[in-house]
């Protein structure tokens, strides 16, 4: 009988181990639009193929996701333990500046609304009519990264090798806060080393690997971190070993905000990369990993 409990155990064991280097990697993002349109059964089936999700939290003009509160509950209720927010701030954009009034603003929503998060993204991407000059933008997102740290927050970058310069030059002051690039080559893994040396940075923390697929009848981006192993690519199938030349961020980004209303108004970029305007997210291997205590304001 002892024999018969030992090797229970040790299946039981081996089957929650390999549930979990199944998901314990994956990581889902999205919109704040989309984010207020997923069921219960959505969400419980989006937290059994990630750990995970970066909500979109400020939409350039549009500003704070009010809805962000009944997204997140919705989102630890489905059993998710890695709740990221990412936001799109932009220089033009209005109640958008300076960056340090904007990032205070945003955690004064977050702390009304008693949000408990690991880690905030700043979503560095191109936007008709959102930005300034390359190096009035680098000052604006600079300052608003390390606000974001002043205030106790746990921050990260999301961008790409073709936005970043485009929108704020050779900026490469903020190598010290964790990166999650974008670099749509269906692949989870790290293994597109000039797709995230941008900006001095040499190591990524997160990488957004599909952008605007659909799982458990969602709009997502997929994203990784840690080796990658069992994350779901974009045919369906659990693999690290796919390959790709897209570069790009996620089209849920682009959906940030124009000088004036924040809201449909991102176009794709022309870069000689070829990456395309995107969204934000994800982290766990890097240094300011979100994993364990999160941000709380």
């Amino acid at each position: 009988m002892n024999k018969i409990n030992n090797n229970l155990f040790l299946i039981i064991s081996s089957l929650i181990l390999l549930i979990s280097l199944v998901n314990g990697e994956c990581a889902i993002d999205f919109s704040s639009e989309i984010s207020v349109g997923i069921s219960d059964s959505q969400w419980s089936c989006l937290a059994e193929s990630n750990q995970r999700v970066i909500i979109q939290v400020w939409s350039g003009g549009d500003q704070y996701n009010s809805n962000i509160s009944s997204v997140v509950a919705a989102a630890e209720q489905a059993g998710f333990e890695n709740i990221d927010l990412y936001a799109f701030l932009c220089s033009e954009c209005d109640g958008n500046y300076p960056a340090s009034s904007a990032i205070q603003s945003l955690a004064s929503s977050l702390k009304t609304d008693g949000i408990n998060f690991n880690m905030l993204w700043i979503d560095v991407e191109q936007c008709d009519g959102c930005w300034g000059s390359e190096d009035d933008n680098a000052n604006y997102v600079q300052e608003a990264v390390e606000t974001a740290q002043g205030l106790g927050m746990f921050v990260g970058v999301y961008s790409s090798e073709g936005e970043w310069p485009q929108t704020v030059g050779n900026l490469t002051a903020l190598t010290s806060f964790p990166l999650w690039y974008a670099h749509y080559d269906d692949n989870p893994s790290f293994s597109d080393t000039s797709f995230y040396e941008f900006g001095g940075w040499t190591s990524p923390t997160m990488k957004q690997y599909v952008g605007n697929t659909n799982q458990c009848g969602v709009s997502v981006d997929l994203d990784f971190y840690g080796s990658g192993s069992g994350c779901t690519t974009s045919s369906g199938s659990a693999s690290g070993n796919s390959s790709g030349n897209n570069s790009g961020s996620s089209n849920s980004g682009s959906n940030s905000g124009s000088s004036n209303s924040g809201s449909n108004s991102g176009s794709a970029s022309g870069s000689a990369s070829g990456s395309a305007s995107g969204s934000a997210s994800g982290s766990g291997t890097g240094s300011g990993s979100s994993s364990g205590s999160g941000s709380s304001i």
